[in-house]
């Protein structure tokens, strides 16, 4: 695995390349560390998988102000530019999700093929501040915080992911990345994507419904939904194997088989 540091806008960008084979570009989650990616990557050891801390994130410097999507999306191509990448296949899960639709529909031609997992086309907050604010002083606090609902299931996730190193455990981070999508929305963009598309969602996925790929799926016009059996928003880490194999499958199909636009439950 290749660690390198690059200049972008003036900001060092922390970026990862690992494997032999077809270029695989993962986005992250809200604060996901590149970490965040090692059992998706030891299953894809087939593929040239580049993955980041964006910026603000990890070893990634933090840029001076916040940052919109479509500037993140910037940075994503003068990132491959730099590393001499002209076409790429995308992976996005959850606010990488949305950031990879950013990406594709600015740079359409950096796109080969698009695979969302576990996210929307907003404009709804995959995760709200409060939510954030609640998790950071319930981790300060000796006392246990009792709520119910969405809200415990936004903490008990990003409990997952920083105990496990896979998440920033810096609050600001959060901030940032939340702010680059207030207002945010692809749903009256999804038509202009044209690569074919894989929409990765798990039926129990408590942040981002199931509901949400339906309306992707509807809106882009050459993609297929593959819902996950019992698995919620961060399948990509628990079920790392089974992810990679229905990736695998989707990224060696020849262009002219078609597949159901809603897979059988898996």
């Amino acid at each position: 695995m290749t660690k390198q540091k690059l200049s972008i806008y003036n900001s060092q960008l922390n970026v990862s390349i690992r494997g032999q084979g077809s270029p695989l570009l993962l986005l992250n989650g809200m604060g996901g560390l590149i970490r965040a990616f090692e059992p998706l990557r030891n299953e894809l050891t087939d593929y040239t998988t580049i993955t980041l801390d964006v910026p603000g994130v990890g070893k990634s410097q933090t840029p001076r102000w916040p940052m919109r999507l479509p500037r993140y999306a910037d940075t994503i191509a003068q990132m491959l530019k730099q590393l001499g990448f002209d076409q790429v296949d995308v992976f996005g899960v959850s606010w990488g999700g949305a950031l990879a639709q950013e990406f594709a529909l600015r740079y359409p031609s950096m796109v080969r093929r698009l695979i969302l997992a576990a996210t929307s086309a907003g404009p709804a907050m995959l995760v709200k501040p409060a939510d954030i604010l609640d998790f950071f002083s319930m981790a300060k606090s000796a006392k246990p915080h009792k709520q119910k609902g969405r809200r415990n299931s936004t903490k008990a996730l990003m409990h997952f992911g920083v105990a496990n190193g896979m998440l920033s455990v810096n609050p600001q981070t959060y901030y940032r990345q939340f702010t680059a999508l207030v207002g945010w929305t692809s749903l009256l963009r999804l038509f202009r994507l044209r690569q074919r598309t894989l929409i990765l969602a798990g039926d129990r996925d408590p942040l981002v419904r199931l509901y949400n790929g339906h309306i992707l799926r509807h809106g882009i016009r050459r993609a297929e939904l593959h819902v996950l059996r019992g698995e919620g928003h961060f399948f990509v880490l628990t079920s790392a194997k089974q992810t990679a194999e229905v990736i695998r499958e989707f990224l060696e199909r020849p262009h002219d088989d078609k597949k159901p636009a809603i897979a059988n439950l898996t």
